[in-house]
């Protein structure tokens, strides 16, 4: 391994307060994981520097190795940072976390519960969430701010099927426009109808084959969503998991047959609706669910 004088050039300022704490770390990880130590710190480096120099964390195991620290790290401190570069550092802190902070691994492995939904948008939030994105600074991401709430609030769909939704996949009649999702749960989506308008307005300005949110990526992965948020610098809780639990939810409400929605939701059985429906009004049309989450 190297020796614990090694001084990398671009923290070399700071080596005198973060050396013999990085040093530490790698020389445990290496121990423990068996990787080899020079290849952990280029990452380990980098990543202590910021947290201790950007974020302000003080040089302590618990408080920076944490799985959420990493992935702040990676999407903020590694914005200039080629894509294999953002995998391959991720991969090594993933290594290091479950090496150095025991706690953080058992915690970050525990179940969540399945029988907690994600929590719905209430309407003030769904309104908040139309003033931002009406409030995004270009027109391009005004544009791709109304796609993500159309497809998630209009449709329903997941986050992934939000990424690789493109305007060839939409069926658009005079009165309504379906979404036809084409991998995973194949299905066609009716866009709810106080979405269709705005979905039309953004449509008029994109070619056929490009995708609709984030028009010009070649590829779709989750980072693509996170960046976009992280750049509209927004403190609201922009996500597509509420955005389809608040879709079901209305749908439920507005009385749509269960065996439908099921169709339309991509959902393969009617406890996963029990599930939402626990959110809805007493007096909603819920009561139109099958008591079939026991039988089938």
């Amino acid at each position: 391994m190297p020796p614990l004088d090694y001084r990398p050039i671009n923290a070399l300022p700071y080596w005198d307060e973060i050396g013999e704490f990085v040093n530490a770390a790698v020389a445990d990880t290496a121990s423990i994981s068996g990787r080899d130590a020079r290849s952990l710190y280029p990452a380990a480096v980098a990543f202590v520097m910021w947290c201790w120099q950007s974020r302000g964390t003080p040089l302590e195991r618990p408080r920076i190795f944490r799985r959420v620290v990493v992935e702040e790290f990676v999407h903020l401190g590694m914005a200039s940072y080629a894509r294999g570069s953002k995998a391959t550092h991720r991969a090594t802190l993933t290594i290091m976390v479950e090496a150095l902070n025991p706690a953080e691994t058992v915690r970050s492995r525990r179940a969540i519960p399945r029988s907690a939904p994600t929590q719905p948008y209430t309407r003030e939030e769904v309104a908040a969430l139309h003033s931002w994105a009406a409030a995004q600074g270009t027109r391009r991401r005004h544009h791709d701010a109304i796609a993500l709430l159309a497809l998630g609030l209009g449709a329903g769909l997941a986050t992934r099927e939000i990424l690789g939704a493109r305007v060839a996949d939409l069926e658009t009649q005079d009165d309504h426009i379906n979404v036809i999702v084409w991998e995973g749960r194949a299905r066609v989506v009716p866009v709810r109808p106080d979405w269709q308008r705005p979905l039309r307005r953004i449509l008029a300005d994109l070619d056929p084959a490009a995708l609709i949110f984030r028009p010009g990526r070649t590829g779709a992965s989750p980072g693509q969503l996170t960046d976009f948020l992280l750049r509209s610098r927004t403190e609201l809780d922009v996500r597509p998991s509420r955005m389809r639990t608040t879709w079901l939810l209305e749908h439920l409400n507005a009385g749509t047959p269960p065996k439908e929605l099921l169709r339309i939701s991509g959902l393969k059985n009617f406890a996963a609706l029990d599930k939402i429906a626990a959110f809805a009004p007493k007096t909603g049309h819920t009561s139109a669910l099958p008591a079939t989450s026991k039988s089938h």
